[in-house]
């Protein structure tokens, strides 16, 4: 009787590690991906030769064209990571959702930022092109509204990096992740 009492306990312990054990696993993967995510926007925006680095130096070479064409690839590659964020499958992650929803705030928060360059681009061309006086300072001005809504982008950065960083701790936490 103690023999059999003793096995279906062991068996009950032994799926609910399997079951927590998947759970786990399931949340880790889920963890990676958004590292590697973090990761490859970390190289567009912030290596030496990653896109940021190349529209840069394509603007100290006043060559707005190709510059304008790097923030182009820039957005295809934030609509990617977000894409990927989207396509994983977050049933049974506990916080999964809200994990997931925060990451994508986080980086469409960040895309917006960073292709609004094409705005500042467009103005300082014009500004460069431009030979009359009046036009130039109407131009300066509009730059200057330009850095005040840039100013706005920033700070739907900050607080999505904020929610996103909340998040995080309590998805790693529910999920016994470090």
């Amino acid at each position: 009787m103690k023999y059999k009492t003793f096995i279906k306990s062991l068996l009950t312990a032994s799926a609910f590690m399997l079951v927590y054990a998947c759970t786990d696993k399931k949340a880790a993967d889920f963890k990676e991906v958004l590292a590697k995510k973090e990761s490859q926007a970390t190289d567009m925006l912030l290596s030496e030769k990653g896109l940021e680095s190349a529209k840069l130096n394509y603007l100290i070479a006043y060559d707005y064209p190709k510059a304008l064409n790097i923030i182009d690839k820039e957005e295809i590659e934030f609509n990617n990571i977000i894409k990927d964020i989207e396509k994983v499958n977050t049933a049974g992650i506990s916080k999964g959702q809200e994990i997931q929803q925060a990451e994508i705030n986080y980086y469409t928060a960040l895309k917006d930022l960073y292709i609004f360059s094409r705005k500042e681009i467009e103005q300082e061309k014009q500004t460069k092109e431009e030979k009359d006086e009046q036009k130039i300072r109407i131009s300066l001005d509009k730059r200057y509204e330009l850095a005040l809504e840039k100013q706005k982008l920033y700070q739907k950065v900050y607080k999505a990096d904020e929610q996103r960083f909340s998040a995080q701790k309590q998805f790693e936490s529910e999920n016994n992740l470090k």
